[in-house]
């Protein structure tokens, strides 16, 4: 799966500027894993920093010409051994005049790296604000490429292009320029994609065919999306390059996974990867005219007479509702027409269980009253709390970590799970200013589409160490003082 996270640096003026005003560098990271098969197989990680030209700081080159510099850090370690690392300084391009900058600019990267788990640092500076102490991100990274069938993370496109002459850019003879981010405004109505499959050849035989399913399904509860779906029969080949792209003009707004599924002649999967995007298309509404064929005399819905009580069930929907359901509910709760609410709220759990819709409601709401029964607050039931929405979304954590009386801390909770679908080791960051209310707020999570702050140990501890603005940021990062452990019960869970 292709990674990414999002920064936002705090960025002084240096000396030399020139009619420019205090900045805050943006940039946005990605990385993604590859494989080159055969007898010395080596896999690689690339990385891409995109930065906004508006966001730095620039300095009059020899030229007359205007230039941003950011020192990059890029690590790859486990334990404390660094196993390959970048350092170097990026150039911007150049501008004439610092009046209105605007755009990006993509630095890409790649490094050689054995199979494993390795912690991911990355480290920014803009090297024209020497007041300011460089930003620190970690992230873990895992590569596992086996001797069998496998495939290389996806990676979104905003284009590519068949070339003759490798460039930077190149990879299997096409020149590949990723998406800045994953997200896909309405304006954009093609997902273009990128994905490599490895070692088919040697496990299936030589010519031997297998089936590549391509699908979109929703990323709150796996739903395939009929309308997104396509099969394509391949060749078993040492690397097979997968290039395509899927009309999503009529996609909703929401979250959702891009899946590439692989199965053998006896339809078994042996192969899957997904890419987590965002979609944006605020002109899609829900058909209501397939909600009006609904006979509510039929169905298990139509039997909730009481407007309250159905209005309240929907509301319990919201942790594992799309955006663009989550909108409709919200606007249909507000109306008198229990008829409606009784249809949308059977197409909701037939979506899910077309078999027993009755039944999925009823496992669901048997979770919603054991978290409101944990995770009610002074101010609502526990569906709405962040904890509550956590638990409803992903089910109970594997392990927690619970400090309501560290010194200079203020009350957190630290959930892990082990598998979160095809993620791995994944984490929640819960912290409440008072203990009495009971209202932990989600302040980080490392797992995909989830809230990601890497300053998130500054949260816990301004009781002690007081705002952002006060103190560096390494030092902010972790604290280290005695007590302060929230770092460490988070990098090792108990």
């Amino acid at each position: 799966m292709k990674k990414f996270f999002l920064i936002s640096l705090m960025v002084m003026l240096g000396v030399t500027v020139y009619a420019q005003q205090k900045k805050s560098l943006n940039a946005y990271i990605s990385y993604a894993v590859f494989n080159t098969p055969g007898e010395n197989s080596t896999p690689y990680v690339e990385t891409y920093i995109t930065f906004d030209k508006g966001s730095l700081v620039y300095v009059k080159n020899e030229s007359g010409q205007y230039t941003a510099t950011i020192n990059v850090t890029i690590m790859f370690k486990q334990w404390e051994s660094v196993q390959n690392f970048g350092k170097y300084s990026l150039s911007s391009p150049m501008v004439a005049d610092t009046t209105g900058i605007g755009g990006f600019f993509m630095d890409m990267q790649r490094y050689s790296l054995d199979n494993g788990t390795y912690n991911l640092e990355v480290i920014l500076e803009d090297a024209n604000n020497k007041s300011d102490k460089p930003f620190k991100a970690i992230d873990q990274l895992l590569i596992d490429f086996p001797e069998t069938f496998c495939m290389s993370s996806i990676i979104g496109l905003e284009s590519f292009s068949k070339v003759d002459k490798e460039g930077s850019m190149t990879k299997n003879g096409y020149d590949l320029i990723p998406m800045i981010m994953p997200f896909y405004p309405e304006t954009m109505n093609k997902l273009t994609f990128y994905a490599e499959i490895y070692n088919a050849k040697k496990q299936l035989g030589e010519n031997e065919k297998y089936l590549l399913n391509t699908y979109i399904c929703a990323f709150e509860n796996n739903t395939k999306l009929n309308n997104y779906y396509f099969t394509k029969r391949m060749t078993a080949k040492d690397i097979d390059v997968i290039i395509n792209s899927m009309d999503i003009t009529n996609l909703p707004s929401g979250n959702y996974y891009l899946v590439i599924e692989a199965r053998d002649r006896n339809n078994e999967v042996i192969g899957l990867n997904r890419y987590f995007f965002q979609r944006s298309n605020p002109y899609y509404q829900i058909d209501n005219t397939m909600l009006a064929s609904i006979n509510t005399d039929e169905v298990f819905s139509g039997q909730i007479k009481d407007i309250d009580t159905i209005r309240e069930y929907i509301r319990t929907l919201s942790p594992i509702s799309t955006l663009v359901e989550k909108d409709y509910a919200e606007e249909l709760i507000k109306t008198d027409d229990i008829k409606t609410m009784q249809q949308y709220f059977y197409t909701f759990w037939s979506s899910r269980n077309r078999v027993n819709p009755r039944q999925a409601w009823l496992d669901y709401y048997a979770q919603v009253q054991r978290v409101n029964a944990s995770f009610k607050t002074i101010n609502g039931k526990g569906y709405a709390s962040d904890r509550g929405v956590v638990f409803l979304k992903y089910g109970a954590p594997d392990r927690i970590v619970q400090s309501y009386n560290e010194p200079g801390a203020y009350p957190y909770e630290i959930w892990h799970y082990y598998t979160l679908g095809n993620q791995r080791n994944k984490k929640f960051v819960f912290m409440t200013l008072d203990i009495v209310t009971n209202d932990f707020k989600l302040i980080h999570s490392d797992a995909v589409g989830e809230l990601s702050n890497f300053r998130w140990t500054n949260e816990i501890y301004q009781r002690t160490y007081g705002t952002y603005n006060d103190y560096g940021v390494d030092d902010a990062v972790n604290p280290n003082s005695y007590g302060d452990r929230a770092r460490d019960y988070y990098d090792n869970p108990r």
